[in-house]
């Protein structure tokens, strides 16, 4: 006899079958929910996405003098990034105008960080900093791996630096490959120390050079012609842009004492560079290079014709007290030291510099001083000092603001023909004395900034002379509840061997807020005079915040210029943008 399913009625009982059933489906409903809402959890808290959209369009007229924008622009700008839970990012930029092409900017950046608690990793566009003068700041696509379980460290990775561009001079380059290891033992922000490895090499192959090649009227090795032009761009020389190696050997350390009170830094480096790794190859014994430095590299780099090996060197050290603050440091990078794995560097230099800063309840007295010099191997018909001295004090109470400020720079060389010596000295001395009143006060800010200068140059037996002192005068006016008007005026005199003036400069804003200031206008006026010149500049701005995340911007200004020449000038622009 079939047992129904179930019987009506207070003695009410169901087939196991249908109850297992049940709790099985209600199990597996149970789940999918449980599941996707743990996705969404998931997603809501691992992926961000960001970035900014904004369109912008502008009119602009001018008359008497041809214009210096286009007459209308339409520009739509994305920035959108994507983050998933710090460990991946995309970003791109792009911007469409009908200034130029259709697509002025496309950059696109793709990089997978995954990281852990001793250690971390890059896949993709990367970019790291090992010291001042081995690898830091050259982005590279590639991928690195970098350890640090404990108090040891190992980095290696590496990838395209540069990619094949034909060109001429200032724009072509070879495909660039870089690779960088680093061994160290210490914490990133404590105590360590780091040993640093860098090989950046070009690939030849990867532009096509000519084997013949000659311009009768072109010198190939100063690029020097005979013609009578000028030439609206450098002369095509297929062999002027050369394949290229560079070797780096370095340490990287910092001490922390006292409780973090001194940290002293030390830095140095050796590097091997050759401008044409085409060249011919030469022995170690024939290069003019210290010893030392030419035996750090034997075994590991080739030398070639016109290879430089030299070497750099950074420490700087730091004293934090509670009212002294106390930085010093010396700088060295040789005439030959090259490092690929840097944007740019100028090399043939030695710097000193000292920061103090001394705070005395409301008073703060920074002093800082700079030498540069060059030629270290004295081998330049003149060697250039820089000198710069800077003193500033400062005082702040509840009413007032008080800032003295002194900076001296000089600057000369010690050519041995007088023809060549040359010295420049300028002197600036500055006060600003500001009074700060009550926000409920009609007056809410005065102050006033007399600045004095004066500069003497001696150049190749030339001397001149030049003085100014500006005085300036500002002011702050609170008008009603919503209108603040800020106003300054403006006297410069220069005195100087050749000519000597007087400019004068006004100006006046007065702005308005408005819907709890999600809305602020602005009218502004401002105007020079200067000699037989007078130039007269006034307009709005308007910034309206639509929502939390989408503001609206709108600018017309009016420009009037009478001078050598006569002109006026309208632009107004608005533009949308949206944070995402």
């Amino acid at each position: 006899m079939t047992q129904p399913l179930f019987r009506a009625g207070r003695g009410r009982r169901y087939s196991p079958a249908l109850v297992t059933a049940a709790a099985l489906l209600l199990l597996h409903a149970t789940s999918v929910r449980g599941q996707q809402g743990t996705a969404v959890t998931f997603l809501k808290k691992n992926i961000r996405i960001s970035g900014q959209a904004s369109t912008y369009g502008e009119l602009y007229s001018a008359s008497g003098i041809s214009g210096r924008r286009p007459p209308s622009t339409l520009r739509l700008m994305l920035t959108p990034g994507l983050t998933f839970s710090k460990y991946f990012s995309l970003s791109t930029n792009i911007l469409l105008s009908t200034e130029g092409s259709s697509t002025r900017q496309n950059i696109n950046i793709l990089g997978l960080h995954p990281a852990w608690r001793w250690g971390r990793a890059h896949i993709g566009d990367y970019s790291d900093s090992f010291s001042r003068y081995t690898f830091n700041g050259v982005n590279v696509t590639g991928a690195e791996i970098d350890l640090f379980p404990g108090n040891l460290r190992f980095t290696a990775g590496g990838g395209r630096t540069k990619r094949a561009v034909e060109g001429i001079l200032i724009n072509e380059s070879y495909d660039q490959s870089l690779f960088s290891a680093r061994i160290g033992y210490g914490k990133e922000n404590g105590s360590h120390l780091n040993l640093i490895f860098l090989k950046v090499k070009d690939n030849p192959a990867s532009l096509e050079k000519p084997e013949d090649w000659d311009y009768d009227y072109i010198n190939p090795d100063t690029l020097e012609t005979e013609l009578d032009t000028i030439w609206v761009e450098p002369p095509y020389n297929p062999l002027s842009v050369t394949p290229q190696e560079n070797m780096v050997l370095g340490f990287a350390s910092r001490v922390h004492l006292f409780d973090n009170r001194l940290i002293w830094e030390l830095e140095g480096s050796g590097s091997a560079f050759s401008n044409d790794i085409t060249a011919a190859a030469v022995t170690m014994d024939s290069i003019d290079a210290d010893g030392f430095i030419t035996s750090m590299f034997s075994g590991l780099f080739t030398p070639r014709a016109g290879s430089n090996f030299d070497f750099a060197f950074n420490t700087k050290l730091d004293l934090k007290l509670k009212q002294v603050k106390i930085t010093t440091g010396y700088r060295y990078i040789g005439p030959g030291y090259y490092s690929l794995g840097i944007p740019s560097t100028v090399n043939d230099r030695t710097e000193f510099f000292l920061n103090t800063g001394l705070r005395l309840g409301l008073n703060h007295i920074r002093v800082s001083w700079n030498r540069l010099a060059n030629n270290l191997l004295g081998q330049k018909l003149e060697t250039n000092v820089r000198n710069s001295l800077q003193i500033s004090a400062n005082t702040a109470t509840e009413h007032w603001r008080s800032q003295v400020h002194l900076r001296w720079l000089g600057m000369d060389n010690n050519a041995s023909a007088d023809s060549l010596a040359w010295t420049f000295g300028n002197l600036i001395l500055s006060t600003h004395q500001s009074l700060v009143l009550d926000r409920e006060s009609a007056l809410q800010q005065i102050g006033l900034q007399y600045t004095y200068q004066t500069s003497e140059r001696d150049m190749r037996s030339e001397t001149s002379t030049a003085r100014y002192h500006t005085l300036n005068l500002t002011s702050g006016f609170r008008i009603a509840a919503s209108f603040k008007l800020n106003a300054s005026a403006g006297l410069s005199h220069r005195d100087s061997d050749q000519e000597t003036y007087t400019t004068k400069v006004y100006s006046l804003r007065l702005s308005h807020a408005a819907l709890n200031n999600r809305l602020v206008t602005a009218l502004f006026s401002s105007s020079s005079m200067v000699r037989d010149t007078r130039m007269l500049q006034t307009g709005v701005t308007s910034n309206f915040t639509l929502t939390a995340n989408m503001r609206l911007t709108f600018n017309l200004s009016y420009n009037n210029f009478r001078g050598s020449r006569d002109y006026e000038e309208l632009r107004t622009s608005i533009m949308l943008s949206r944070q995402f």
